[in-house]
């Protein structure tokens, strides 16, 4: 703890020599919210005000009926002036360029007809739009007038046009419905106010070490690479707490002067919150703050780590301020509230949670959820943080500028593998290609698209392959599988399906909605041949996807990182290209029995077989359920009992254990 308290001590002076930082930590949260809150009331308050104090002109030709319904116009404006948003003034003057008027009048009354009344005006100027909102105001008088007048003839009373009256009586106070309205917006600052605390810290402790040439000499002292890793994201946590902090106070602080020193109204609205919900919202928001700063913090750090230079470093601010804004942005959408499943997202948690405290309406024990699922991913990116510490090959690697595949194809020689950054780009590439071409081809034909996405699938990593004058046998593992290996693999597809079974039917009740999805989209192919489905939904898919995943993914990887890390962000890729929440992490377990089977055998050849009989048998079962559901009951049912999830687990263990027994098996005989 000593060695600790003095590489924290150090940390912290360095961070503290460069100004911008306490700029960005403390000048920035002190000044944003009063700006931005205080800053912008005032200024709608005098644009408000001025346009009340203008007089607007509303014109008319002068025709018998415009005249008519002016006068009575007139009449209701000197009734009425103090409740419209505006002042007006009635002028008759003919149509001309040189005419100047906000609003125009055109009556049209036939005998025996209703009086029409047309405005005109200009939407992009808001001065005729103030003048549009007061006369429609002034017609509705005169409506209600005319209309009194008309009963009164026919001797009836207004109780005669209302037989039914509804009132709606809201059970949220006006102080709980503004904070769920503009709650989503707060968290969202918030956040991303902390994150700016944290980066440039988080670049400092980091990149700045590189360039300065002092990561080396740091190495060398008696500390463990955990003492110092942990040093200096203690350090930057500090000050992205303090911004957190900071920020809360500014804004509590932006909300005290509006209500007492601007807005009365404001003051009113929030009379109904008591000092005893104030008092029990602050350590909650305070808590989920300096957790969400501590999550922010591990993730700005874990991306400064890769960067070779202060440059570099800003470049990736990019990336992460879009990925924690769109977390951040949950909170804004209408539909979307806090409870146990989206206590489980990190950063999108904490904008709803914020939303939930301003609107009065949190749970303690959603808030707990809260606060321990972001302390627990903390923890977890921190140990991923210390790892990479423990590599040179990440630490003084050239970062992600050196992009190899921007290099003219004479330049490459044979047998280059495609770097981290090229992996990257192929990925961020190919997500785009699907994004445009293949929804573009989608929404036209939806059994296109699925042809046109497994099309580009295979064809980025073949083009890249090509371009860098790789050994694509080598690769992508275009081997004959080793003897032994294809009963092992067999296995260890069954186990990790059968623990694929168990976890979609305890996702499909966690998250219905996002299953239900995945069915529908599946649905809407099954009127096509079942020739078709199988080629298109089962054999593209395991061509395609297997080249890309376990060959050009893996097969890059494992050249660059240690077997076990290429095995499991090829997974994790794979779950997330699927786009399913209910899909992701068992579609990653999947894709992580796929690469082991590869790793072992040497070949991709068993994993792209049994890619097809899975997707084959998924999309068999969706096409002919009645037949299914004779052979295999248990596969059909739209809800698992215990007993079948106990029975999924017990063939997913023997099926796993069998299959990594008769692999040692196989790589023993080869030895021999």
């Amino acid at each position: 703890m000593k060695r600790l308290k003095t590489l924290i001590k150090k940390e912290i002076m360095d961070i503290l020599r460069d100004k911008k930082t306490l700029i960005i930590m403390v000048v920035v949260p002190l000044l944003l919210y009063p700006t931005i809150m205080i800053g912008m009331s005032l200024i709608m308050s005098m644009v408000i005000q001025s346009q009340e104090e203008a007089v607007h002109t509303v014109a008319y030709e002068g025709s018998a009926a415009d005249a008519e319904v002016v006068e009575a116009l007139e009449a209701l404006y000197a009734e009425h002036s103090e409740d419209l948003a505006c002042e007006l003034t009635f002028e008759q003057m003919k149509r001309n360029d040189e005419a100047q008027a906000d609003v125009w009048l055109s009556v049209s009354a036939e005998e025996g007809e209703n009086i029409k009344v047309e405005i005109s005006y200009t939407s992009t100027n808001q001065d005729s739009n103030y003048a549009e909102s007061a006369v429609t105001e002034l017609l509705s008088y005169y409506k209600d007038d005319l209309l009194k007048e008309k009963l009164a003839g026919e001797g009836l009373t207004e109780e005669f046009l209302t037989p039914v009256e509804v009132e709606s009586v809201d059970s949220a106070s006006e102080s709980e419905s503004m904070g769920m309205s503009i709650g989503g917006s707060i968290g969202m600052m918030l956040i991303v106010t902390v994150l700016m605390g944290a980066f440039y810290p988080a670049v400092d402790v980091t990149t700045g070490e590189k360039e300065r040439g002092t990561l080396e000499t740091l190495l060398t002292l008696p500390v463990s690479n955990f003492q110092m890793i942990m040093s200096k994201y203690i350090a930057v946590a500090l000050f992205a707490c303090a911004t957190a902090v900071l920020s809360l106070l500014a804004l509590g602080g932006s909300v005290v002067f509006l209500m007492f020193a601007v807005s009365t109204e404001l003051a009113a609205e929030l009379q109904g919150i008591s000092a005893a919900t104030i008092l029990s919202m602050v350590p909650v928001l305070l808590a989920a703050m300096v957790t969400v700063a501590l999550l922010i913090t591990a993730i700005c750090m874990c991306f400064c780590v890769f960067a070779k230079s202060m440059k570099e470093a800003n470049n990736y601010s990019t990336a992460v301020m879009l990925i924690i804004m769109f977390a951040s942005m949950v909170g804004m959408i209408p539909t979307a509230n806090l409870d146990y499943k989206t206590a489980l997202i990190p950063i999108a948690n904490t904008s709803l949670l914020i939303k939930q405290i301003a609107a009065q309406q949190f749970s303690f024990s959603l808030a707990a959820v809260t606060i321990a699922v972001n302390f627990a991913y903390s923890v977890i990116i921190i140990w991923i943080l210390a790892k990479m510490y423990d590599s040179e090959d990440i630490l003084f690697h050239d970062g992600f500028k050196n992009f190899q595949i921007f290099k003219k194809r004479s330049e490459f020689t044979k047998g280059t593998v495609p770097g981290t950054g090229d992996m990257i780009m192929s990925i961020v590439v190919l997500l785009l290609l699907v994004l445009y071409v293949g929804t573009a081809v989608t929404v036209r034909n939806p059994f296109g698209g699925v042809i046109v996405q497994q099309l580009l699938i295979l064809a980025v990593p073949v083009v890249v392959v090509w371009y860098m004058k790789s050994d694509y046998k080598k690769l992508f593992s275009l081997q004959k599988p080793k003897k032994g290996t294809v009963l092992a693999g067999i296995c260890l597809y069954v186990g990790a399906f059968s623990l694929e079974m168990a976890l979609v039917g305890i996702l499909t009740k966690l998250l219905p909605a996002s299953a239900e999805n995945v069915t529908a989209s599946f649905e809407v192919l099954m009127d096509q041949p079942t020739i078709l489905i199988v080629l298109v939904m089962a054999l593209m898919p395991a061509v395609g996807e297997e080249i890309f995943f376990r060959g050009f993914l893996y097969g890059g990887l494992k050249h660059k990182y240690d077997v076990k890390w290429a095995v499991l962000i090829s997974a994790i890729i794979f779950g997330a290209f699927h786009m399913s929440l209910v899909k992701l992490i068992p579609t990653a377990m999947l894709g992580a029995c796929f690469a082991y089977i590869v790793y072992k055998s040497g070949s991709i050849y068993i994993g792209m077989t049994l890619h097809f009989i899975n997707n084959a048998f998924l999309m068999l079962q969706m096409k002919e359920p009645d037949t299914f559901g004779k052979i295999l009951p248990v596969l059909m049912k739209e809800e698992y009992a215990p007993l079948d999830m106990a029975g999924f687990v017990a063939v997913g263990v023997i099926g796993l254990a069998a299959g990594i027994v008769l692999m040692k098996k196989a790589e023993n005989r080869k030895m021999q």
